[in-house]
């Protein structure tokens, strides 16, 4: 069954090319296939259709979850045909009917995307009408945003979104300022809300308003982002010392500050944020990522900072510099510097024991990229991580320090080879760890990658992975096995839990 997908591309692939005066066909295919050495198995399968005449475009998208890769949401289960849309695009005008995804602002009051990584597709369906001319926008959208396969019956979800540029970019500077409204509607009561609703003695709310303001500024290399968000209240379980729950009807609020600097070889960056209540309840239609470092390798990505939507505030620093070709630091082929960090704390308010705010997370990394040669470039860095097992609760947290060597060596024109050798330092959690990565390129088809984690300071286990792939043209296929350890898979801030699995896999991947 996991091969249906694939023998679909080969029909596909054999069609005619796209006939004259019918329009232009276009697609993908995605099918991810592991087979457990437990006995089990898990396949995601997606297929996507597009037709686009002139200013008329359609499509479709169907998914398919014989049995849902392991960590995946329970309620991908079966067939499901998660996307089917038409859009007319003229002029100033953007009409959609049907299923489309949408962000209002940085996405704190609506965001509505798809992530295969994480199992998120929240898609609305209904319709969707865009107005843009010159300094001035708007946006009118309505539908019923995705649960599982299907859209689901028991919510609404309506917006609109408006901005005007009051001083035009080209003049040296620019001012524009935006706004936007959310309305959330409980088509049905949940029975189980209504009862704890009522023993804290009111009624539970079956609209929620979620509105924002914005102000986008820039001048020369400088550039400000602010927002601020609001929430009219809604059913809450609030955490009470000695892990009692109280409910109550609250709303929440957030703000956002971006500000940003660019000249030479000079660039920075500084975001504070806070947000209190302002997570958009069932089916994820807001977008909150972390107020950190996104880390990409191994180990310092083992134990990944969470946002707290209930309550918690933060900064977020970036500091980036160039050494130009020929200077005594850069060298013949120049070098890059990043240093930035974090700090975000808990909110008494969302804290059981409300007594004050605590540390929930901080880290500083240091990344410095230097090209030795034509053909070798090095990457060190060093990730300094706090964080804290209760959001901030408490004041004990867990602190892990991190190391990295990053080497690529180009053999030739089409090959390469690839060297990440990484420890984690660390006296809580599972202590210490080791990790090491080689990957093999020969460009433009394969790749051969190998690697493993090894806890030599705790549980002695090795999580070994190897992984296979080919590409020609926009055609990629993986094969993979190895073993995983439980944790957090993260994908733009935003994460799922994975439980720990060792299997082998097939990925398709292809475009047309």
């Amino acid at each position: 069954m996991s091969l249906l997908l694939p023998i679909i591309a080969c029909l596909i692939y054999a069609l005619p090319a796209d006939p004259p005066g019918v329009g232009k066909f276009s697609g993908s295919i995605e099918s991810n296939t592991v087979r457990y050495f437990n006995d089990n198995w898990g396949s995601n399968n997606y297929l996507k259709l597009g037709w686009q005449k002139d200013s008329l475009s359609a499509g479709l998208q169907a998914e398919w979850y014989p049995e849902a890769l392991a960590g995946y949401p329970s309620e991908l289960k079966g067939v499901g045909l998660t996307g089917l849309w038409i859009n007319w695009l003229h002029g100033p005008w953007d009409l959609t009917g049907g299923s489309f995804y949408e962000q209002l602002g940085s996405g704190m009051v609506l965001r509505s995307w798809e992530d295969r990584d994480l199992g998120i597709n929240n898609c609305i369906t209904g319709a969707r009408a865009a107005f843009r001319s010159g300094r001035f926008n708007a946006t009118l959208l309505g539908g019923l945003p995705k649960s599982g396969l299907w859209p689901t019956l028991s919510s609404f979800v309506g917006g609109a979104d408006t901005g005007f540029e009051l001083i035009p970019e080209g003049s040296g500077q620019s001012l524009r300022l935006e706004a936007s409204a959310v309305v959330r509607s409980a088509l049905r009561k949940d029975s189980s809300i209504e009862l704890l609703a009522n023993e804290g003695g009111f009624v539970n709310p079956q609209q929620v308003l979620t509105w924002s303001g914005r102000v986008k500024y820039s001048l020369g290399n400088f550039s400000l982002k602010a927002e601020y968000a609001g929430k009219t209240p809604e059913f809450y379980a609030e955490q009470l010392p000695k892990s009692r729950e109280h409910y109550v009807l609250k709303g929440g609020n957030a703000q956002l500050l971006e500000m940003n600097y660019a000249a030479g070889g000079f660039s920075g960056s500084l975001t504070l944020r806070r947000l209190e209540n302002i997570g958009s309840g069932a089916g994820r239609l807001n977008y909150l990522p972390s107020l950190c470092m996104q880390q990409t390798y191994m180990l310092a990505g083992l134990n990944p900072y969470t946002t707290l939507a209930d309550g918690e505030a933060g900064l977020q620093g970036d500091i980036y510099y160039t050494f130009r070709r020929g200077s005594a630091l850069g060298g013949r082929y120049g070098m890059k510097l990043h240093i930035g960090g974090c700090w975000i704390e808990g909110l008494p308010c969302a804290l059981p024991d409300r007594s004050a705010s605590h540390l929930a997370y901080r880290d500083i990394n240091i990344e410095l990229e230097r090209r030795w040669t034509r053909n070798f470039r090095t990457i060190l860095f060093v990730s300094i991580q706090e964080n804290s097992p209760t959001h901030g609760n408490c004041k004990a947290t867990d602190a892990q320090n991190v190391f990295v060597f990053d080497g690529l060596y180009r053999i030739s024109h089409s090959t390469s080879v690839k060297l990440e050798l990484q420890y984690l330092y660390s006296q809580e959690l599972t202590r210490d760890w080791m990790a090491a990565l080689l990957e093999l390129s020969f460009a433009p088809h394969w790749s051969v990658t190998v690697s493993d984690m090894y806890n030599h300071g705790s549980t002695g286990i090795h999580y070994y992975n190897a992984t296979v792939s080919y590409s020609l043209s926009s055609l990629n296929i993986s094969l993979l096995a190895g073993r995983n350890r439980e944790g957090l898979i993260c994908s733009g801030g935003v994460c799922r839990w994975q439980p720990a699995w060792s299997g082998a896999g097939l990925r398709i991947q292809w475009s047309f």
